[in-house]
């Protein structure tokens, strides 16, 4: 079912997962759909492998926490949360160099809020899928006294794609 972008979301410097200037990480592109899932488009590359040619599952797990945890911020863009519980299936292997995407959804919105994710392949094979649980936590006590917001910048890259088809 094809779905349309409605905007991008924030990007930080350091970052693992989408880190602008983290040279190790995977600089993760966020966008919100309109179906309320939060879809982010990565390229693993040879630092990021298990075996050769395939992703470590760490990695895997980072991505999916990643794509779940920010669908909080779809309709509370300011609203922040930690990872109480992951669970990750490994369906197939993750191959490295090449244009992946990673999916993420809430099922409830609480003070504890569950989620579910997958990552697919340019042909909407599903590769790995998660069920989290999180739990709301100000940003202050994630972060103390760090200035955070300056770290937390809108992403400037232009999109190339307007709708994209997802399998569900």
């Amino acid at each position: 079912m094809e779905h349309k972008v409605l905007r991008k979301q924030y990007l930080a410097k350091m970052c693992f997962v989408c880190g602008v200037d983290n040279d190790s990480g995977l600089k993760t592109k966020y966008y919100v759909l309109e179906n309320k899932r939060v879809l982010g488009i990565f390229q693993g590359q040879d630092i990021h492998q298990s075996y050769p040619t395939r992703m470590h599952g760490g990695i895997i797990a980072a991505l999916l926490d990643e794509a779940i945890g920010r669908a909080l911020q779809i309709d509370e863009p300011e609203a922040w949360a930690v990872t109480i519980e992951l669970n990750v299936k490994y369906h197939k292997p993750v191959p490295l160099n090449q244009t992946l995407y990673v999916v993420g959804w809430l099922h409830s919105n609480g003070k504890i809020f569950d989620g579910e994710g997958y990552i697919m392949d340019e042909d909407h094979v599903i590769l790995a899928s998660s069920k989290s649980k999180y739990m709301r936590q100000s940003v202050q006590k994630i972060v103390g006294n760090m200035d955070f917001e300056k770290d937390w910048q809108p992403d400037s890259a232009s999109t190339d794609f307007e709708r994209i088809d997802l399998p569900k």
